[in-house]
């Protein structure tokens, strides 16, 4: 079989298949044989129907595109192995599989052309000596001081308010029951009984909780609301809308006193005192870890300015559907069904979000991997085996060694590469307040798209 290559736009390698006319009848010969074996013709034991019967019954187009179809998918194979092509996939026949059949004859020879994935070629342009600016997380004590505060929060008590109307910051248990303006027709999911909700501005569709604030226990009112335009719930958005809303009750927050009994309760520590110096030294160590990422984040912008890449189908549509089952997950972790963001309807708008995300990553990642592949930058594998260590003593949960190994080989290898670019380029510190020039950095693409918004058709926004 003669195979010539042609490479394609999209990093794709065209072929050229001339199949030998004994190929082409082997292909032919084989599936009659087969389909005699198994044929199931009326008074005939199976296998045993004379050939021409069965080509009669079956149908000799039939037979023959089916031979076709056959010889075009073991010449592909054949072909890929022939010229070691390393394919990633996406196999196409590049003519038309009419016409091919027009000029299929059996015993004669056969030419056609495909196509296939390959990986992309990699030009990184310039990558040292690049100017990165990025800006610094300081770390702030009031940090220290809001953290307790959300840890105030966590224990807080609710104990019961009375003699007074409900005010920003109470919590009221309230029923309610949503019907759409334009027709009364219920809203559905919008109705509960004994909810819960504390009353500040923004955590219900606007206009909500404002319209309990002042209402007294025992109190009911009628509330004319609109969802807000970007409404998860499509249907919902953008739709005027009425709440009676009746307040059960009102409780206000207790908070428990900031002192060393409160500190032991919360934490191993057994002084305020010390659980201040830990969450101090944590958030310094933070406040480091998010400068380290704004740096690497501008890096990376610089180096993928300067490299270009022709991504395969292939490639961008696995990242596609690993981003898709990232985001999936995340949703279930976050409470919120899965199933209501990823709908039929809002799947071609989703994809597309993460198409343009999958193809950010990708285009970071062989940068990288070029870099490495330039500059030889390798990761012993005994470190890979200290990591592995270091990681499984912080799991939880079991996870193979091949994963795992993956993972830290992965995570040290990014490691040293941004390194190596660190002290190979001129990394400048922006000023506080001091803005960053388009295309220098610092706003790398997100890991997950796909609008983790809460989706309950109860007023929420």
């Amino acid at each position: 079989m003669k195979v010539t290559q042609e490479k394609l736009p999209r990093s794709q390698m065209g072929l050229n298949v001339e199949v030998e006319g004994e190929k082409s009848k082997q292909a032919y010969e084989k599936l009659v044989r087969d389909t005699m074996r198994t044929a199931r013709i009326p008074g005939f034991r199976p296998g045993k129907a004379p050939r021409q019967l069965v080509l009669q019954f079956y149908g000799k187009e039939r037979l023959r595109a089916q031979a076709l179809e056959n010889l075009i998918d073991s010449s592909l194979k054949e072909a890929i192995e022939q010229e070691s092509i390393a394919s990633l996939g996406n196999l196409q026949l590049r003519d038309s599989f009419e016409e091919l059949l027009g000029r299929y004859q059996p015993g004669e020879p056969l030419s056609f052309k495909a196509a296939v994935d390959v990986q992309p070629e990699v030009q990184l342009g310039t990558y040292t000596g690049l100017t990165v600016r990025y800006s610094e997380v300081p770390y702030e004590a009031k940090q220290v001081d809001d953290l307790l505060e959300q840890y105030r929060e966590q224990r807080a008590v609710l104990v019961p308010v009375e003699g007074r109307a409900a005010e920003v910051g109470d919590t009221a248990v309230i029923d309610f029951a949503g019907t759409k303006a334009a027709d009364g027709s219920e809203i559905v999911g919008g109705k509960a009984t004994d909810f819960e909700v504390e009353l500040l501005p923004g955590r219900l569709i606007a206009g909500f909780t404002e319209g309990i604030i002042g209402m007294h226990i025992g109190e009911s009112t009628e509330l004319a609301l609109r969802f807000p335009d970007d409404y998860p719930q499509q249907e919902l958005a953008a739709i005027d809308a009425k709440f009676a809303v009746t307040l059960k009750d009102l409780k206000i927050k207790e908070l428990p006193v900031l002192d060393d009994d409160f500190a032991g309760d919360i934490s191993e520590f057994e002084t305020l005192e010390a659980l201040r110096a830990f969450l101090e030294q944590q958030q310094r160590e933070q406040a480091a870890e998010k400068t380290r990422a704004n740096r690497d984040a501008a890096i990376i912008k610089a180096l993928v300015t300067e490299t270009t890449v022709d991504l395969p189908e292939t490639l961008v549509n696995r990242e596609v559907q690993f981003l898709a089952e990232q985001s999936f997950r995340n949703l279930q972790q976050q409470g919120i069904d899965p199933s209501r963001i990823f709908t039929e309807e809002n799947m071609p708008r989703v994809r597309e979000t993460l198409r343009v995300d999958a193809e950010n990553r990708l285009k970071r990642t062989l940068a990288l991997a070029q870099v490495a592949r330039a500059e030889n930058i390798v990761v012993e594998e005994g470190q890979v085996a200290a990591r592995i260590a270091e990681l499984r003593s912080e799991l939880e949960e079991e996870v193979s060694e091949q994963a795992l190994a993956e993972f830290a080989r992965e995570e040290m290898l990014t490691e040293k590469i941004l390194e190596w670019l660190a002290e190979h380029s001129t990394i400048e510190l922006t000023l506080p307040g001091e803005a960053i020039e388009p295309g220098s950095g610092e706003d790398a693409p997100p890991e997950v798209a796909a609008g983790a918004t809460e989706p309950e058709a109860q007023p929420n926004s």
